[in-house]
């Protein structure tokens, strides 16, 4: 038994190559030197290494931390969720899972060792929390695909079984907020749907069914559940939830010519004042996997950055061929973040973090020893 389907950011993104080495912004370019810098936190690794670095826009500097040194962060670890200002590294070894989980503000770390011993009875396929809870989604038993939750209280260490459905064909990633955890998975008949599990009660409030239409879900600055569904690659509905109650808020309908996948994609997209900045996928074989755009609900306008031409000037500048690993939206300063690693020789990884604004002007380009995988919400 293991977890799967964890880090799909990360596999994507290193396909002939893995991770990287210690930061360094003395490099910095100064192609827009009057610009105001985004503040932003990143994690990342290298060979030996899972690092944090927290940069400040306004003081155009910043802070390095290595967690394996720190926190005990192996750089196997399985996931990592964040819940405000708590991010969980979830790892497996030696039948068991265990988790770390470190105030990425603080820095103070929690070590949650063996927490669940695989067995015949269930099947674990992920891990998720809230501040206080562990949630395990799995089959049971094993070799069937009967979908449960297993709930497990840190303060009481009382632990809740419930299932979800039985003989589902596939599930997805779970997305937590606010004592609402969102399950979705495609059933049966092949049909998506949703589950919204109240934590606190234990009780599943509501199971939204989509049919054919893939669900993409996030959560915006508001709080409130997105839903985008569609099922072709350009028209989609969007609807906006009360998380609390899930009355439709606002419904709209859009095309754009981007696939989502299903369940959640909050690190691939937010919605900002009438406009969606999301993650855009280009058509293979090219070799550039992915590069920043917009949507204007108002206008219908969709505006796809020249991710190729950026990644070149890049290239140009380092001198070293780049693969582009992470992904961000950056609210407060209207601006872009692309992490991405370089393969310096078969012993170094190095890697950085590139700055573009929502009209595509790069604005700079921060080398750092290390790969950024992923962006910690602010």
């Amino acid at each position: 038994m293991k977890f799967y389907r964890f880090r799909w950011v990360l596999h994507l993104c290193i396909i002939g190559i893995l991770f990287l080495s210690c930061a360094n912004d003395d490099n910095q370019s100064d192609m827009v030197s009057e610009v105001q810098m985004p503040n932003y936190t990143v994690i990342g690794e290298n060979f030996q290494s899972v690092f944090q670095f927290n940069y400040d826009g306004t003081l155009d500097e910043g802070e390095l931390f290595n967690l394996t040194t720190e926190s005990n962060i192996n750089r196997e670890y399985l996931t990592l969720r964040q819940v405000s200002d708590l991010l969980t590294f979830f790892s497996y070894a030696a039948s068991s899972f265990s988790a770390v989980q470190r105030n990425y503000v603080t820095g103070q770390s929690t070590f949650l060792n063996e927490f669940y011993t695989i067995s015949n009875d269930r099947s674990v396929i992920w891990g998720a929390n809230s501040e206080n809870k562990l949630f395990l989604g799995y089959f049971s038993p094993v070799g069937s695909a009967n979908y449960g939750i297993r709930t497990i209280n840190l303060a009481t260490d009382q632990e809740i079984d419930l299932i979800v459905e039985f003989n589902v064909n596939d599930v997805f990633e779970p997305l937590y907020y606010d004592d609402r955890l969102l399950i979705t998975f495609l059933d049966q008949q092949s049909n998506y749907k949703l589950s919204v599990l109240d934590t606190e009660s234990n009780d599943l409030i509501r199971t939204f069914d989509f049919g054919k239409s893939v669900p993409s879900i996030l959560i915006n600055k508001e709080g409130e559940l997105i839903i985008i569904s569609g099922n072709s690659a350009s028209d989609y509905e969007l609807t906006l939830y009360d998380l609390r109650t899930l009355e439709v808020i606002q419904e709209d309908l859009f095309s754009i010519n981007r696939y989502f996948f299903a369940g959640p994609i909050q690190s691939e997209a937010s919605i900002v004042n009438e406009k969606l900045y999301y993650l855009n996928l280009y058509a293979q074989p090219s070799n550039i996997p992915f590069g920043p755009a917009t949507y204007d609900f108002i206008t219908k306008e969709n505006r796809v950055i020249d991710m190729p031409s950026i990644v070149q000037q890049v290239q140009d500048e380092v001198g070293l061929d780049i693969e582009l690993t992470a992904f961000d939206y950056n609210e407060i300063s209207n601006t872009f973040l692309m992490g991405y690693a370089k393969l310096v020789d078969e012993e170094i990884l190095e890697g950085g973090i590139i700055v573009i604004s929502e009209e595509g002007g790069l604005l700079r380009n921060t080398n750092l020893e290390f790969a950024p995988t992923r962006f910690v919400e602010n």
